[in-house]
């Protein structure tokens, strides 16, 4: 099926965004920002003048349309009635949601061929592969500035383009799991004679079972999990974790043809916690022992201190919450934590969602993430195609780990990341609506 002109321009500023916003340091500052927020509406402009026919616009509307646009509604009525604590963030986030929220809108309702979509995954496969390789370069031979001539981070954890780890492993979250569908779509290698096989044999079969740059995915996908790890973050190390075995246990237990599959998926948990350790086993043994000590002596992390007294600034305003985006100004009334550093963000999505919105915000965003749960599930489970069923898997594991992750860490902020994921639901989509 051939592409329209319209199709062709969207696609081709989706990849643009692929590329740009991770290496804009995760598109986190207003003139990345504004740059994604322009091309976006582009977007949203051609697909528009696409479909106009006879004075009628034709968009599809997909599962969670309703509560995502009660939330953006809940966002502009905080701004419009003044209820914010600061209209300038409110503003700003608004625009970025809502960016979003179109760039997903326009890919979901242009995205139709397998071609489209395989493109799409080989840009986010490679890119990801590409920031990894950069991060683990910069670890060795870092300066303390982004690209080695950019400003000195002096409180960050700098992991590639981006100023926190944390956001690069957000970002390996989503793009691991998508680029596992060539994984669990490749053709099953030809049966050995021999009746005993080694693990040598299976894994040369796994590694070789498709010809051309498919071959090349396994060792991406090692790559970009395995820098995943190293990169530090506590957060990421467990949402990857465990998006890889909900992947596993899903391809196990979701479709019975697939059993042989679920050994592909666990030896890729297995090969990435090992190249974790070959890249940086002192920082991957660190991260956990961090993690470990914050678990058992909660009392003594910063972290649960900020949440503590993030409850006290929710009770403040439990309904519609201080504004979007707005923790860093409301917070300071309600800090009890001793020293010098500033907390602009909450180290939690859900937890800032509380205090910048409200019960109310976090209900909507929560319902909104169930319907695309409950849609990806239903796609998984209800199509015949290997494809369409491996897009949908995919999508909901991306999801469900940036769930995860968001318990523990602040991602809103860096829009790259959103790009990605509304870029993987979006293709994902295409399993429930066949």
């Amino acid at each position: 099926m051939s592409l329209t002109w319209s199709e062709r321009v969207i696609e081709a500023a989706a990849l643009f965004l692929l590329v740009f916003t991770p290496l804009a340091f995760g598109t986190t500052e207003p003139w990345s920002e504004a740059v994604a927020e322009l091309v976006v509406l582009g977007m949203a402009i051609v697909y528009l003048v696409s479909t106009v026919r006879n004075w009628e616009i034709r968009v599809e509307l997909p599962p969670g349309w309703l509560p995502a646009a009660l939330f953006l509604a809940l966002a502009t009525l905080q701004l419009i009635a003044g209820w914010s604590a600061d209209a300038h963030e409110t503003r700003r986030y608004l625009l970025k949601l809502a960016a979003v929220a179109a760039f997903f809108l326009v890919c979901y309702n242009t995205y139709r061929t397998r071609e489209q979509v395989r493109r799409a995954i080989w840009t986010m496969a490679a890119m990801g592969a590409l920031i990894a390789v950069f991060g683990i370069v910069q670890r060795a031979a870092g300066n303390g500035r982004l690209y080695w001539v950019g400003p000195h981070i002096e409180y960050g954890a700098p992991f590639g383009p981006y100023v926190n780890r944390a956001h690069f492993a957000g970002l390996m979250v989503v793009v691991v799991p998508v680029a596992l569908v060539f994984v669990l779509t490749g053709q099953r290698a030809r049966r050995r004679r021999q009746l005993v096989r080694t693990w040598r044999d299976r894994l040369r079969d796994w590694n070789s079972s498709d010809s051309g740059p498919r071959a090349l995915v396994p060792m991406l996908v090692l790559i970009m999990g395995g820098a995943a790890l190293v990169s530090g973050s506590r957060g990421g190390m467990v949402a990857l974790l465990v998006a890889l075995s909900a992947m596993g246990i899903g391809v196990l237990a979701g479709r019975a043809s697939w059993s042989s599959r679920a050994g592909r998926v666990g030896l890729v948990l297995l090969l990435i916690v090992l190249a974790g350790a070959w890249v940086g086993g002192d920082i991957l043994y660190g991260t956990a022992e961090r993690l470990a000590g914050e678990l058992g002596r909660p009392q003594e992390s910063v972290r649960v201190a900020l949440w503590a007294n993030a409850l006290h600034l929710w009770r403040d305003a439990p309904l519609l919450g201080t504004g979007l985006g707005t923790f860093g100004v409301a917070f300071p009334r309600f800090r009890t934590i001793a020293g010098p550093r500033v907390f602009s963000h909450a180290e939690s999505d859900w937890v800032q969602l509380l205090t910048d919105t409200g019960v109310l915000g976090v209900a909507l965003a929560l319902a909104a993430a169930v319907s695309f749960a409950i849609a990806l599930r239903r796609g998984y489970r209800g199509t015949e195609s290997r494809w369409q069923a491996a897009l949908a898997l995919a999508g909901l594991v991306a999801l469900a780990g940036t769930l995860v992750q968001a318990a523990g860490n602040f991602s809103l902020a860096v829009m790259s990341n959103l790009i990605y994921l509304a870029l993987a639901l979006a293709l994902a989509m295409q399993a429930e609506r066949a």
